[in-house]
């Protein structure tokens, strides 16, 4: 059963009818304000996610009837809810295991995928701090951070949950860092924007990605990303001959940048230097806005 253009999750932008194949990405039983039990799905295809409901008398049956990271053919509505406030999901009537579809159909990859990656490398070539350079030179020449840095997923669900998702939204960063840093032209511009390339390095070791799941990993659960990356670049560059305030700088950048200790986001320091919280918000802009707009 091929999958119909208007079909695809992005597309779903009205009420109506709908029998198209998904992949099941996670399972929940929940209950209504009346305490009735009803199963919640997360539907995948390749332009992203949709959450699904089903009502039924048999949920718990339901619940185990369908497995994981398999893909379906969902029968149902799809429907804006709450109304007029532009999100939709869908109602499901009744799902079917699917036997032929095209695995490329359900398997979430940055769009514009290649322009990405030489958006990513073109930024890294107009540095020209030598001693940045030299510590971009380190993570980008590595042939193995390089495959993981434009693989791995941002984050296992609020924002860029997919294939490359990092890739973007680090572009995302660095984008917003240009701009910050032309309307405050005393920021230093090659600092803020290796801080933008380097505050997420740790989430190339915090998630595993298998098909159209994404899970944390331990290293992830027990360390968080943010001390990964901070001691992860602290490795590399101590070993440079490079200026020592730049090597510190950065690593700041890199513990502070989910902003002031006080909000409770992760951060180990607070942001000290211009620098430092512009990248915080330059991330925090992205992250919170990709969500709200994949929710919409």
């Amino acid at each position: 059963m091929a999958k119909k253009e208007e079909d695809y999750i992005k597309n779903l932008t009205y009420a109506k009818n709908i029998i198209s194949q998904f992949a099941v990405v996670s399972k929940k039983i929940r209950k209504t304000k009346q305490n009735k039990p009803y199963l919640n799905l997360t539907l995948q295809d390749k332009t992203g996610q949709i959450d699904a409901k089903m009502f039924s008398n048999n949920t718990k049956k339901h619940y185990e009837k369908i497995e994981v990271n398999r893909i379906y053919n969902i029968i149902g509505n799809v429907r804006e809810f709450p109304e007029n406030s532009g999100r939709f999901n869908i109602l499901i009537d009744d799902f079917r295991p699917s036997k032929k579809y095209n695995e490329e159909d359900f398997k979430r990859q940055a769009e514009d995928y290649e322009k990405h990656i030489e958006y990513l490398f073109d930024t890294i070539r107009q540095i020209t701090n030598p001693d940045l350079q030299k510590v971009l030179k380190v993570f980008f020449q590595d042939e193995t951070i390089r495959e993981k840095f434009i693989t791995a997923p941002a984050a296992k669900i609020h924002h860029h949950n997919y294939k490359g998702g990092l890739l973007v939204h680090t572009n995302e960063v660095i984008e917003l860092c240009k701009s910050i840093s032309t309307i405050y032209p005393q920021i230093d511009h090659d600092l803020l924007i290796t801080g933008a390339i380097l505050h997420d390095i740790g989430k190339i070791e915090t998630y595993d990605l298998d098909d159209n799941i994404i899970e944390i990993n331990s290293k992830g659960k027990l360390m968080d990303h943010i001390f990964i990356g901070a001691n992860f670049v602290e490795e590399r560059i101590s070993k440079l001959n490079i200026d020592e305030d730049i090597r510190i700088k950065i690593i700041h950048m890199i513990l502070s940048h989910h902003g002031p200790m006080e909000l409770g986001w992760g951060s180990a320091v607070n942001p000290q230097i211009p620098e430092a919280l512009a990248l915080h918000h330059a991330d925090d802009l992205s992250a919170k806005l990709t969500g709200f707009l994949s929710k919409n």
